[in-house]
């Protein structure tokens, strides 16, 4: 199955923050901002406060990963 470079970008990691976004020239600060909104409230990210930086973990992934872990 092939994504597009934007739905890529989410899953290169389990986790991503808006700059890395920003950098990979998904869009704008502003709509690169909207688009991580949107999809926390749809459930497929969750946001964490690091420091001063947000996280946006995509616990889904990370929980895949960490089973393939223990396996």
């Amino acid at each position: 199955m092939k994504f597009s470079p934007k739905v890529s970008e989410l899953f290169k990691l389990p986790y991503t923050k808006r700059q890395s976004l920003i950098n990979a020239k998904l869009g704008t600060p502003k709509t690169v901002g909207n688009y991580l909104i949107l999809l926390e409230e749809y459930g497929f990210l969750k946001s964490t406060r690091v420091g001063k930086e947000k996280l946006y973990l995509n616990y889904k992934l990370l929980n895949i990963l960490e089973k393939n872990d223990n396996a």
